[in-house]
């Protein structure tokens, strides 16, 4: 019966507008091929769906039940087909968003209500998680977008670039009261280092812009901490500096809480990192999901290089 799907879809559509040129207007095409395809469907069936009653035909008790049995399936099948459809054209649903916390709080936050306000029937689950298992998360869908700030090793994975961070140094006056100001590589090295974690992200590119890619890492990484928030905070106690990105370590400066710190730069710009849009490469485009990726990666909403 698989030939024959489009003339069980005519027929159905003949016993609900009565006559042939109805169904012909509803399915867009000519009465003619209604008419052809009916008798198509009775040579396969091999039973007579329609019989003459004066100038009209009327169903037989064969299509009468072929129509019933029509009646248990088509329309949700209609209905089901509809939705797969709307879910192209729609902007409706739910869409899970992962990224960094500090970073959606600077820059993703004041841009949600115009976001949400252009599509009221979307819904956004954000989740907050480091890069490394926002990737993770995007490759096994639990997420249909996310914010990373290191490039994965993930080949299923796309990648757009959607805003720069600067970096800054930062200590405790009350650190640098007993540890002193570092000012060459060699006195940076001496510190101790609060770093978000074993990769040491935003620590090495503000080292390498520093002192250049042959200068040795510092070794005195006395605390990895998954967290910017929490990094900025054992900064203020003094345990040590850190390298964090200016938006987020500005109210501490302002308030003197924290100091930047200086140091011979041998790059052009300020040390910072590129932030990323990703999505799996197979994700289904779905008006939502692209309502949501398009608007992350609108021009206007990014955080232009210093």
């Amino acid at each position: 019966m698989l030939g024959n799907r489009e003339a069980l879809w005519t027929l159905w559509e003949v016993s609900r507008a009565g006559t042939h040129a109805a169904a012909a207007a509803r399915l867009g095409i000519t009465a003619s091929a209604v008419g052809q395809q009916l008798k198509a469907l009775e040579r396969h069936t091999g039973v007579a769906l329609f019989e003459r009653v004066g100038r009209r035909a009327r169903l037989t008790s064969a299509g009468a039940a072929l129509v019933a049995r029509l009646g248990e399936h088509l329309p949700a099948l209609d209905a089901a087909v509809e939705e797969a459809s709307e879910t192209h054209r729609v902007v409706r649903g739910e869409v899970a968003l992962g990224g960094p916390w500090p970073f959606f709080r600077y820059w993703l936050r004041p841009r949600l209500p115009s976001l949400l306000a252009a599509h009221p029937e979307l819904r956004l689950d954000v989740r907050f998680d480091v890069p490394s298992r926002v990737a993770r998360r995007l490759l096994d869908g639990e997420l249909d977008l996310g914010i990373v700030g290191l490039l994965p090793e993930a080949p299923g994975l796309e990648l757009h670039p959607v805003a720069q961070e600067q970096f800054v140094a930062v200590a405790s006056p009350g650190y640098l009261k007993r540890w002193g100001t570092p000012r060459s590589a060699r006195d940076f090295a001496a510190h101790r280092f609060v770093a978000f974690d074993s990769d040491l992200a935003m620590l090495l590119p503000w080292w390498r812009a520093a002192f250049g890619a042959k200068e040795p890492l510092p070794t005195q990484v006395v605390c990895r901490i998954a967290n910017l928030d929490e990094m900025l905070a054992l900064a203020e106690a003094g345990v040590g500096l850190a390298v964090l990105p200016d938006y987020l370590v500005q109210p501490a400066l302002r308030e003197g809480r924290v100091a930047a710190l200086e140091a011979p730069r041998r790059a052009a710009r300020r040390p910072s990192g590129t932030l990323w849009v990703a999505w799996r490469k197979a994700a289904a485009p779905t008006a939502r999901f692209l309502a949501v990726r398009d608007w992350l990666l609108a021009k206007d909403r990014r955080v232009q290089r210093a």
